[in-house]
Parts: C-alpha cells; structure tokens; sequence
C-alpha cells in the first residue's frame, strides 16, 4: 500500500474543519469571513426609534471580497423601486470560480432615505439614494457569506480559532502510525 496515499487523503479529509462538507471555499478563506471585524472598521450611528447601530463601509466589504475571493465577484441591482420616502434594491452577490461559474449567489434587500433639498419635497440626488441601497443590499448579501458577522448578527457570533499545527500534525502522525501498524500486522498474516 502507498503510505503517501494514505497521508494525502488524511490530509485532505481533514484540510477544512471548518465545514462538515468539502466546500469550494478554503479553510484559509472561511477564517478570514469569520473573523472578527477589526475596530477600525466599525461605525456607529443614531437608530430609528433609539439607540444606536452598529456597521461597517461598503469600502469594508468590497475589500474583504477582493481580497478572499481575488476579485472573482460580482455585484448586480436585479430590481429597485421606492416606497414612500424610502428607496429600495434587490441585490445580487455571486462568487465564482477561477473559470467565471458562479458557485455561490446570495440575493437580499437594501434600502436608503430619500434625501430632499432643504425646506423642499424635491430629491437632493436620487442617483446616490440608489446608490446607498445598493450598497446597503451588499452589505446584506455579503453578511450572509458570514462577513461582519460579528456586527450584523453579534448575538450568534462565535470566535472561529485555528486549531494549532501541532495538535493537527500530533493527530495525523497518530493516524499514520494506526495504519502503518496495521499494514505490517497484515504483512506478518501473510508472510512478507
């Protein structure tokens, strides 16, 4: 038996702990979307009805993408309207591949005040309310990749920690050492 096939598929079985089902996103990818979301990067401002929210630019998010996905994203508006003094965007995130094919496509809403020249009913710039929503649909659609999870959902947010090398090198050298065991058990059953 090939002892360097063995240690591949260990490797491999084991390469992602971070999902129960082999994904196309990589270890290293998932734990920079889970991270925790550096202080530098976290606004807050007045809530409607109280309180305050906490979020993070769109310039945030479309970085974090860029960088764990190599720029291999696209963002698109699919509907948009306004209700009352609000407008609003279906958004569209989809991660792809290195050949171009989608292979995770996240769809949510985002919303924007319209804002009016003062002492006026007139929009001020209905362009950039659009833009604000759309904006505000990616950061939405972004959030469900789990990017700012710790701001956007900060009552389920868990710390995801790397398990250190050496207990990962200790288990696998522990799993090689069973089935070398076993190979030459097997071996001295049949004579060689």
């Amino acid at each position: 038996m090939n002892d360097n096939l063995i240690e591949k598929d260990f490797y491999e079985e084991e390469e992602n702990n971070l999902s129960i089902i082999q994904t196309p996103i990589s270890k290293k990818q998932m734990l920079k979307i889970f991270q925790r979301t550096p202080k530098e990067h976290i606004y807050s401002r007045p809530a409607k009805g109280g309180g305050q929210w906490s979020f993070v630019t769109g310039v945030y998010v479309k970085k974090i993408l860029n960088y764990v996905f190599g720029f291999l994203w696209d963002f698109e508006v699919k509907d948009k309207g306004k209700e009352g003094d609000q407008v609003w965007v279906l958004g569209r995130l989809t991660i792809k591949n290195a050949t171009g094919e989608a292979i995770i496509i996240k769809e949510q809403f985002g919303r924007a005040d319209v804002k009016l020249k003062r002492g006026t009913e007139i929009p001020l710039d209905y362009g950039n309310d659009l833009k604000a929503a759309a904006t505000d649909a990616l950061k939405k659609c972004a959030s469900e990749l789990g990017i700012a999870s710790d701001i956007y959902g900060s009552n389920e947010f868990k710390d995801i920690k790397e398990e250190p090398k050496e207990k990962d090198d200790k288990k696998k050298n522990e799993y090689l050492k069973n089935i070398k065991d076993k190979i030459s058990k097997i071996n001295k059953e049949n004579g060689k």
